[in-house]
């Protein structure tokens, strides 16, 4: 086994793990300019609901409310609160309706996330929804 030339740990080269030579990560050059379509459709997708939300938000009465549970969400704007009912990537017709967004806490969020019918209010909307869109 050999020993680090610089501390005289055991190491399999010169070097030990600490202080082996590391070859530099190859910088990568970043075009700037328009971009392809793409992004710019996902980055305008974006935008509209972002100003979706903040009309859903300051329409909402005061003070703001879950509309699953009827938890205060506070006086502070955050995209959190705001949930798909049926998800973007799969419902992109739906993406921008008023009727496919609840306004959840954090925390019912994430529960939303990892379980979709977890809450009876959601999954009636959602039957609702799938009849509109005829699904």
């Amino acid at each position: 086994m050999k020993k680090c030339k610089i501390c005289g740990k055991n190491a399999q080269s010169d070097y030990c793990f600490v202080h082996k030579l590391r070859t530099p990560i190859k910088k990568t050059k970043i075009r700037l300019g328009v971009g392809s379509y793409k992004q710019a459709k996902i980055r305008d997708n974006y935008n509209a609901q972002c100003d979706m939300f903040t009309k859903l938000w300051e329409t909402m009465s005061i003070p703001r409310m879950s509309q699953v549970s009827g938890t205060y969400l506070g006086s502070m704007f955050s995209t959190i609160f705001f949930h798909h009912i049926l998800p973007k990537s799969k419902y992109p017709e739906a993406m921008l309706d008023v009727e496919n967004i609840v306004i959840l806490s954090g925390d019912e969020h994430a529960n939303v996330e990892n379980d979709m019918y977890k809450y009876e209010e959601i999954n009636s909307r959602r039957e609702k929804l799938r009849k509109k869109y005829s699904l």
